[in-house]
């Protein structure tokens, strides 16, 4: 699904919601250097809500879907297509623990977080990033349904395939259960967390249309996942560029 189309939905969903600062003025160079970081398993899950709660399952797969390595080449191909330089940060002793939360938000203005000024530092003086891109496997809301009710939120705990069926009618979505961070050393900021990113990340699952109905719905087969792994791949792929357009390069 293209990006402004994402946008769009996402922004219907959540209007009125709480939203973090904006994001301030930022400018890069081409050539400037992004951290990257990925912590994200490899294995697909497929989450099922039912007509009923009685319905409902979530079954974890052992097919191995190597998003670690594939996400982090699409990264940094895109790093790359926009005019940066990668920083595989793994490779330069830096951990998800080290990273976690260490941009924040302080009322209307972004800050580095309380204890994590020398992180800061080391990132920007020693490893002289202008940013970092970090993703981490969570827990995301995959659907919000509201039918003149109250609206009812669904979420999905790992990614992989999240089907919702009601009534005899089954929908088809990949779902990329991730937590996304573009953490900007100059001046702070996390623009994953500022519109318009944020409102496309609220809720990251992708219409499956035309998905054929698996032989054993609670037995899938790694070919039944297929469609699901590549629509996830696409969607940190085009994310990802989209992140690198806060920067505005020149």
């Amino acid at each position: 699904m293209r990006i402004a189309a994402l946008v769009v939905i996402s922004a219907l969903l959540v209007a009125g919601c709480a939203t973090a600062p904006p994001a301030p003025k930022i400018e890069a160079a081409r050539g400037d250097r992004i951290g990257v970081l990925i912590e994200i398993g490899d294995n697909p899950t497929h989450t099922h809500i039912g007509t009923t709660v009685f319905n409902n399952f979530v079954k974890k797969y052992p097919y191995n879907w190597n998003l670690n390595t594939d996400v982090m080449r699409i990264f940094q191909q895109t790093i790359r297509n926009s005019g940066f330089s990668p920083v595989d940060l793994r490779a330069e002793g830096i951990r998800y623990e080290d990273v976690s939360e260490f941009i924040q938000a302080a009322g209307e203005k972004w800050q580095v977080a309380p204890g994590k000024e020398d992180t800061a530092r080391r990132l920007g003086d020693q490893l002289r990033l202008k940013a970092l891109l970090v993703l981490k496997e969570a827990r995301v809301m995959a659907a919000l349904e509201c039918s003149g009710g109250p609206c009812s939120e669904r979420y999905a705990d790992a990614s992989g395939l999240y089907t919702r069926s009601f009534l005899g009618s089954t929908r088809y979505y990949a779902v990329a259960a991730y937590r996304w961070n573009f953490f900007v050393l100059d001046p702070v900021a996390d623009t994953a967390t500022a519109d318009p990113l944020r409102r496309v990340l609220r809720i990251p699952a992708m219409p499956l249309p035309g998905f054929k109905d698996p032989a054993k719905f609670d037995d899938l087969t790694e070919a039944d996942f297929g469609s699901a792994r590549d629509a996830i791949l696409r969607f940190a792929e085009a994310v990802s560029a989209e992140a690198l357009k806060t920067l505005n390069s020149k």
